[in-house]
C-alpha cells in the first residue's frame, strides 16, 4: 500500500510517502520553490505543493496512478464548525477571512484533480485524472501532529502532547497512544494558544512572528526573569494543568512591556529580559500541563509534536522532570511533520491494527539525493575547477583543522528544520573567531548559538544532558571543556548537540573521527547550508549559489572539492 501524506494548510507545505509500512520519502516544498517556509499564510490563496509531490514520485520511482490514498493533515469541515468563534472572541480573524480560508481549503482537491497547477513537464508522473479516482482522507491537524510523534517513536504506550499556534480549533492537545491507537484526553482551544503567546512577543521584540521564535529562545540566555509579573498577567496557569491566555492584553503589549522594538534597533537589556521572562513562563505552562496528565494517567513516557516543541529549552526541561521516564520529540515538529503523521494515520486505518508493526524509518534523511555523476555534471557545466577526493573524510578533516569553513553537501536531504550534516556548513569549534565568522557569513545575529556535532562515544566526556540525533534538546557543556570548544558554547554554558552514531551515519562518524585524530576534539560546528532568507539548499545548483555568495572557504559535494576563488 502506498500513502501520500500532504500538508498544504497554514505553513510549511510538505509531502511524505509511506510504502508498505515504511516511510520512504519526506520533504518540504520550500526546498524546491526556494521560498522559505513554503509560503506566507493567507486565507485567500489555495496552495498545492506540486513540486514536492512530483519530486517524491520521481525519487521513489512512482507515478500518481500508484497511490492508494492521499492523506491530508487538515480537516476543512472541522474548521468550518469552529467559525462560531469569530463571534465569541475565540478566533482572532474575521468571519470573512475564515470563510475565505475554508473556501481555499475546498479548492485544494478540485485544483489537484483538474490539473490547473500541474505543469506539463510534470505530466510524465502526475496525471490529473488519477487524482479523481484516488481515495482522499482528511485528518485533524492535531491528531496528525500526534501521529507524527507517537507512530515514529519506540514507545508502545505514551502520553502525546501537541502544542502549536492552532489547528482547526485546538491549540494544545493531549493524547494517549497505545500500540496503534491514539485517544484524545484533553484539548485547549482558541484563543488560548501558547504559540500565539510566544509569537506575539516575538513580534514585540522586533523579530518575524511565526518564523523567528528561535531568536527569542537564543536571546533568553542573556536575560533575567524580570518580567515574571507581566507574564503572569498574559498567561495564567491553573492547578488542573490548563492555562489561559489574555488575548486582549497580548494584543496591546506596549501597555505592560513598553515600546515595541523596531527591526533594526539595537537590542537592549530590556529586550533580553523580556525574552528570558517569556521563555520561563512558556516552560512553566507546558510543564504544568505535562505533570497534570502524568498524574492522572500514571503514564510516564512522553511524545511531543507541534511547533512549540522546536523550542529545545522547553524540551530539555521536560526531559529533566522526575515524573518523565522517556521523551521523544518529532524532529519535524512544525507543520511539515503533519505530512508524515497524516500518512501514518491513513496507513493504519487501512490495515488491521493488531497485525501491523510500527512504521519503519531510520532517521530524517528522507529527501532528494544527487549522484556523484550528477554533481560532476553540474560542476563541469559551471566551468569551475574542482578536485576529486580519494579519501573525502580525511581531506575534509584536514581543511577543518586549519580553521576553514566547509560547505558540506552529500547524500539525501534532511526533512525538518535542522541541517543534520548532509546540507551543512561545518567548522572547527576551537576558536571564538569561527563563530563570529560563520554568523557574519550567514548574516546571523551574533547572540545566536551554533550547534555541535559530537561522536556518540565521547558525548559524556564533554556534555551533560539528553543524547539526541536530531538536535532537539539543549545540553550543558562541562565547565572544564568550555575553553576547548568556545564556538559552540552558548552564553549560559549550554549547546544544542547532535549525537552522531556510526550505525546511522557512517560517513559523518568517520569525518568526526578523522578530525579527532588531528585536533583531539570529537566535535564540529554544524549549521545549515543556505544564505539568509532562503531554505536549506536542495540541489547542487543551490549549494554552489550559496557557496559563491557567502564567502565560505571550501565546498564539498559528494567526492568533489571546490575552493573559493578568493581563497589563496
Amino acid at each position: 500500500m502506498i500513502i501520500l501524506g500532504i500538508n498544504y494548510y497554514f505553513e510549511h507545505p510538505a509531502v511524505a510517502i509511506i510504502k508498505d509500512g515504511e516511510l520512504i520519502f519526506a520533504m518540504e516544498d520550500e526546498r524546491l520553490t526556494r521560498i522559505k517556509h513554503g509560503k506566507s499564510y493567507t486565507p485567500y490563496k489555495t496552495y498545492l505543493p506540486i513540486d514536492a509531490i512530483y519530486s517524491a514520485l520521481k525519487s521513489c520511482n512512482l507515478k500518481s496512478s500508484d497511490i492508494d490514498e492521499i492523506a491530508l493533515s487538515y480537516n476543512k469541515w472541522n474548521h468550518l464548525k469552529s467559525l462560531i468563534g469569530c463571534f465569541t472572541g475565540e478566533r482572532l480573524s474575521s468571519l470573512q477571512e475564515e470563510l475565505q480560508a475554508f473556501n481555499t481549503a475546498c479548492n485544494f482537491l478540485p485544483a489537484l484533480k483538474n490539473g490547473y497547477e500541474i505543469p506539463r513537464r510534470y505530466r510524465d508522473l502526475m496525471e490529473p485524472s488519477d487524482f479523481s479516482t484516488i481515495k482522499i482522507k482528511e485528518w485533524d491537524h492535531h491528531i496528525s501532529h500526534a501521529a507524527s510523534a507517537f507512530y515514529f517513536s519506540e514507545a508502545k504506550e505514551a502520553l502525546v502532547f501537541v502544542i502549536d499556534g492552532s489547528g482547526e480549533r485546538a491549540c494544545s492537545s493531549v493524547y494517549l497512544g497505545r500500540e496503534k491507537n491514539l485517544k484524545k484526553l484533553r484539548q485547549i482551544n482558541l484563543p488560548h494558544s501558547l504559540g500565539f503567546f510566544y509569537s506575539f512577543i516575538t513580534e514585540h521584540l522586533g523579530f518575524e512572528p511565526f518564523s523567528d521564535e528561535y531568536k527569542v529562545m537564543g536571546l533568553a540566555a542573556y536575560g533575567e526573569n524580570k518580567f515574571q509579573d507581566e507574564m503572569k498577567q498574559l498567561l495564567q496557569i491553573n492547578e488542573d494543568g490548563s492555562y489561559e491566555v489574555n488575548i486582549k492584553l497580548l494584543k496591546s503589549l506596549t501597555t505592560i512591556l513598553g515600546e515595541k522594538r523596531k527591526k533594526e534597533e539595537p537590542l537592549q537589556q530590556i529586550h533580553k529580559d523580556i525574552a528570558k521572562s517569556t521563555q520561563v513562563r512558556l516552560e512553566e505552562a507546558v510543564i504544568n500541563l505535562i505533570k497534570s496528565a502524568i498524574k492522572t494517567t500514571k503514564v510516564s513516557d512522553v511524545c511531543l509534536a507541534g511547533g512549540t516543541f522546536l523550542n529545545i529549552l522547553v524540551n530539555s526541561q521536560i526531559a529533566k522532570l522526575p515524573e518523565v521516564n522517556s521523551v521523544f520529540v518529532q524532529p519535524a515538529s512544525h507543520d511539515a511533520g503533519t505530512a508524515i503523521g497524516s500518512a501514518a494515520l491513513s496507513y493504519y486505518s487501512n490495515n488491521n491494527h493488531d497485525a501491523v508493526d510500527k512504521i519503519k524509518y531510520d532517521g530524517m534523511l528522507l529527501g532528494t539525493e544527487y549522484t556523484n555523476d550528477e554533481i560532476k555534471k553540474y560542476l563541469e557545466q559551471s566551468g569551475v575547477d574542482f578536485e576529486v577526493m580519494l579519501n573525502p573524510a580525511q581531506r575534509i578533516a584536514e581543511l577543518l583543522n586549519k580553521e576553514n569553513i566547509v560547505a558540506h553537501y552529500r547524500g539525501r536531504m534532511e526533512f525538518g528544520p535542522r541541517a543534520l550534516g548532509n546540507r551543512s556548513l561545518l567548522a572547527s569549534p576551537q576558536s571564538e573567531r569561527t563563530k563570529y565568522k560563520l554568523n557574519e557569513l550567514k548574516v546571523r545575529e551574533q547572540f545566536r548559538p551554533l550547534a555541535p556535532l559530537v561522536l556518540d562515544e565521547y558525548f559524556h566526556e564533554y556534555f551533560d544532558g539528553e543524547k539526541n540525533r536530531f538536535m532537539m534538546f539543549t545540553v550543558n557543556v562541562k565547565k572544564d571543556k568550555r575553553e576547548l570548544i568556545p564556538a559552540i558554547t552558548h552564553a549560559d554554558g549550554t549547546a544544542r548537540s547532535q549525537v552522531v552514531y556510526k550505525e546511522h551515519d557512517p560517513f559523518l562518524h568517520e569525518l568526526l573521527n578523522e578530525f579527532y585524530n588531528l585536533s583531539g576534539l570529537p566535535i564540529l560546528i554544524n549549521t545549515s547550508l543556505n544564505v539568509r532568507g532562503k531554505p536549506i539548499d536542495e540541489s547542487p545548483y543551490d549549494a554552489m549559489a550559496s557557496f559563491y555568495t557567502s564567502g565560505v572557504d571550501y565546498l564539498v559535494m559528494g567526492h568533489f572539492l571546490v575552493k573559493h576563488p578568493t581563497k589563496k
